[in-house]
């Protein structure tokens, strides 16, 4: 009788483990994906579901596998997404070391035994094994981001003078030694408004404010530099506070994204003393339907303290998201 294949994690025997588990379990040994050979060691499931081509260079092929499982990771539950991390060495805490070292440093993490944590890596890579089966995101990142935004969250304060507004993003990097972003923002004044060409902005946390240019009347970027710089892959979170050195705004707050966005949500605290008559959604809209201030039929409600809040998924580059109000009565 011939010996029966050797069990790996949670107990499958090697021959019954999916073909992407047993790529994915060939990438963790050793310093994971800071192995000087990693090229060497992606298989064929993995180089398809992340569209490596064999003409890719070695620096191109990990940039193509580290962003996909970056943001495949990022999906999982927080405890599976940081033994994935971890597994692979991802995690910025535990990159660098080998994989008994960084399966000790996530069982002290996660307060469990190694076994423990190795059978979470197990499951996180099954969990992988499903998201790799589903099709690719569609390949639209801009071309000079360096950076992708996972999720955003906006709060517009409309009750104070002058207005504000704060954000909290979580990016990702998609190169190496990224150590400053570009943020734009942009205030649109109503026609016939005094258009007061100062936009001020402050960092609360994440990073500092460098550099401000007012690139027009209504447009600003600022410069942040961040506090260490971050590895190909690696999450960062920061928070910022934009001030508009204005009274008179127009009515709407939107993100209209020029690099990936998976995640936004905005809250708009209006007035209570003399909120709008009518507050809409807009869902993906072009700039020209903002302007044009037609209502889009999907209406919110504001509640009793003043505020409306929504979230978006996918946002698509170069279409609007947000909302739009009116204190005046509906036509007709």
């Amino acid at each position: 009788m011939g010996k029966s294949a050797g069990k790996r994690g949670g107990g499958k025997t090697e021959e019954h483990t999916s073909p992407f588990v047993r790529e994915l379990n060939e990438l963790r040994r050793g310093r994971g994906l800071d192995a000087a050979d990693l090229h060497q060691r992606i298989g064929p499931c993995l180089r398809a579901a992340c569209a490596i081509a064999e003409t890719d260079q070695p620096a191109a092929a990990r940039e193509k596998l580290v962003l996909r499982l970056t943001e495949l990771c990022g999906r999982l539950p927080p405890d599976l997404k940081l033994a994935a991390l971890a597994a692979f060495g991802l995690h910025e805490e535990a990159a660098g070391e080998f994989l008994d070292r960084r399966i000790s440093w996530l069982a002290s993490v996660l307060d469990r035994d190694p076994r423990t944590a190795r059978r979470r890596i197990d499951l996180a890579f099954r969990r992988l094994d499903e998201l790799l089966g589903a099709p690719a995101p569609r390949g639209d990142l801009h071309p000079l981001a360096g950076w992708y935004v996972e999720s955003m969250k906006a709060m517009l304060r409309l009750d104070r003078d002058p207005p504000e507004l704060q954000e909290e993003r979580r990016i990702v990097a998609e190169v190496d030694e990224l150590d400053e972003l570009v943020l734009p923002f942009s205030v649109p004044a109503e026609p016939g408004s005094d258009p007061v060409p100062d936009i001020a902005a402050d960092a609360l946390f994440g990073g500092e404010i460098v550099e401000s240019r007012q690139v027009s009347v209504s447009h600003a970027q600022f410069v942040m530099r961040l506090p260490n710089p971050l590895r190909l892959g690696q999450r960062h979170e920061y928070g910022i506070r934009f001030t508009p050195r204005r009274t008179e705004l127009r009515p709407y707050y939107v993100m209209t994204p020029l690099r990936r966005c998976e995640e936004f949500s905005v809250r708009v605290c209006f007035d209570r003393a003399a909120p709008p008559r009518r507050v809409w959604r807009l869902n993906g809209v072009p700039g020209r339907v903002i302007d044009d201030g037609v209502d889009s039929g999907d209406a919110l409600t504001v509640n009793r303290v003043g505020e409306v809040g929504l979230e978006f998924h996918d946002l698509h580059q170069g279409l609007s998201y947000g909302l739009q109000w009116s204190f005046d009565p509906p036509e007709g």
